[in-house]
């Protein structure tokens, strides 16, 4: 006899033996068992998750003289001769090669005869949604009130091409995914009948393999069992499947939060001279990413993973705030589908990844750093001049009641209490601005920017000097543009001064005779604000 493929081999020929479809065979084997069976099926589902197994396992069963538990016995008359081939009573159609109007007619003439040696005369069309518009017309008055001597089995992956007509005539059924459990659990069972050696992270790196396919994952474990020689091991899958181990995906994700672009780069190559599958090492870390964001939200989810790949998603997750870990797989998950149809997979996958962690716009993301910076403050940390601000508050008594003590303006050069030390110890020239000014600055910046006005902050980069001159904040721009800006948010800016008991402000305009400005607020901006002892 000639050799038959697995998913051949091992195709159901009972409902027990379906895999994963339990609420399908449970609805179906008690319609049989109370004889109340319909006259149209819809089977919905991804390919190998058993529509057409079932649809023909149903019409053995309907047709079966003695049926056990809902399911064809599989040893009378009828059974014997449906195995055999010999039964006209089941007609399979393959509508992908027959689906012009004149086979649908054809199949409106034949409805009529009565089964041979059945009950019922049971037609399983199989990709029926490749019928013609005119075929589904012809199909739809038979299919609504058919003889009733015959059932109808349509079976198709993509019901949504089907017209809402014949939709409503069906009884529908959504065949699921097969979980990795299940067909592990299957392939076990496969392997012990034939005789092969496995383990068991073998079996579910198969599994896995399948994407909830049977079909597939009996293909798949056919390859391994050759390529393995009857001894399927978790390195012989890893070998023939291309894929890359959950240590390597590990080493690449620690790279990608690390932002290491050169270990990234170095890994990918080494992968591509190995003949690694880059599509599904994109693939694998997509889940890696996902499973991390699930343990980085809910630390108690059953992932059903072994504890050391847990403990490397744990690793990423404690590294890592939720927003980046989201921001990853969003951009994982859009290049999935792009990196199977790249005309160069390597170079794809490597600016995919790299894009991870380096921001488009690089300019943008350089700006919330420095304000993020500015608004924590620790821009000013480590900095004497810190201190010595902090000091002369004490012994000035000075507070943020602006008004009771107002700071005099250095910009027509009168001496600023904040800064009298400073100049002592310092060969620097004085700032030109008035350090408390700065501070109610830095916070107006955080102020802007959490309220949404980015036209005004980004405006702000126009400041070249702030102080406050008898309880008036001072602007100090350098054009006209940016004084316009300035007065043009007065609501805004006054609803934000009030907090420190300014009531009123000012924009002027440097002219060129003044002193120059050092820039100290164009660097505040940047976050590299440096002051001098």
């Amino acid at each position: 006899m000639s050799h038959l493929a697995l998913y051949r081999e091992f195709r159901p020929k009972t409902f027990d033996e379906v895999v994963g479809q339990d609420h399908i065979v449970k609805t179906l084997k008690h319609q049989i068992q109370t004889n109340s069976v319909s006259h149209a099926y819809l089977f919905c589902g991804t390919r190998g998750t058993g529509k057409t197994s079932s649809a023909k396992i149903f019409a053995k069963a309907v047709n079966c003289l003695s049926p056990k538990n809902g399911s064809p016995c599989g040893e009378c008359e009828v059974c014997k001769k449906i195995d055999s081939n010999g039964n006209l009573d089941i007609i399979e159609i393959d509508a992908a090669s027959n689906n012009r109007v004149d086979e649908i007619r054809d199949l409106r003439e034949k409805v009529g005869y009565l089964p041979t040696i059945g009950k019922y005369k049971v037609y399983i069309i199989d990709e029926v949604h490749m019928l013609t518009d005119s075929a589904f017309n012809a199909l739809l008055k038979t299919l609504e009130e058919p003889p009733s001597h015959i059932i109808f089995i349509l079976a198709t992956t993509e019901p949504e091409k089907l017209p809402a007509t014949i939709l409503s005539r069906c009884m529908r059924f959504d065949f699921k995914l097969v979980t990795i459990d299940a067909l592990a659990t299957l392939l076990e069972n496969i392997f012990q009948k034939v005789g092969t050696k496995y383990e068991t992270d073998a079996l579910k790196l198969i599994a896995k393999a399948g994407n909830g396919s049977v079909r597939d994952t009996l293909s798949v474990a056919e390859m391994c069992k050759a390529y393995a020689e009857n001894n399927v091991t978790y390195s012989s899958v890893i070998e023939c499947l291309g894929l890359a181990d959950d240590n390597i995906i590990y080493q690449i994700s620690k790279a990608i939060t690390q932002k290491n672009g050169g270990e990234v780069l170095r890994i990918i190559d080494n992968l591509y001279k190995d003949g690694k599958n880059l599509n599904v090492v994109v693939t694998d870390l997509c889940e890696f990413f996902r499973n991390t964001l699930t343990l980085k939200l809910t630390k108690d989810f059953d992932l059903d993973v072994p504890s050391n790949i847990k403990e490397n998603y744990l690793n990423i997750a404690n590294d890592c705030n939720e927003k980046f870990l989201l921001d990853i797989l969003k951009k994982l998950c859009d290049g999935m589908t792009q990196v199977r149809f790249a005309s160069n997979q390597k170079v794809f996958t490597e600016t995919l990844l790299l894009s991870l962690f380096y921001d488009e716009n690089l300019e943008l993301q350089i700006l919330k750093d420095r304000l993020a910076k500015l608004e924590s403050g620790t821009i000013f940390q480590n900095n004497s001049l810190k201190n010595n601000i902090d000091a002369q508050k004490s012994e000035h008594k000075i507070e943020n009641n602006l008004s009771n003590t107002p700071v005099q303006n250095s910009l027509i050069g009168d001496k600023n209490p904040f800064t009298e030390d400073q100049e002592k110890n310092s060969s620097s020239e004085q700032p030109i601005q008035s350090n408390f000014a700065k501070q109610i600055f830095g916070e107006f910046i955080g102020y802007t920017r959490n309220s949404g006005e980015m036209l005004l902050l980004a405006g702000l980069n126009d400041i070249k000097g702030v102080d406050i001159q008898n309880g008036k904040f001072v602007f100090c721009c350098v054009n006209s543009d940016a004084k316009e800006m300035i007065e043009s948010h007065r609501n805004f800016i006054l609803e934000f001064l009030t907090k420190h008991n300014i009531t009123n402000f000012e924009a002027t305009i440097l002219v060129d005779k003044q002193k120059e400005i050092e820039n100290e607020l164009s660097n505040l901006l940047d976050g590299k604000l440096k002051i001098e002892d």
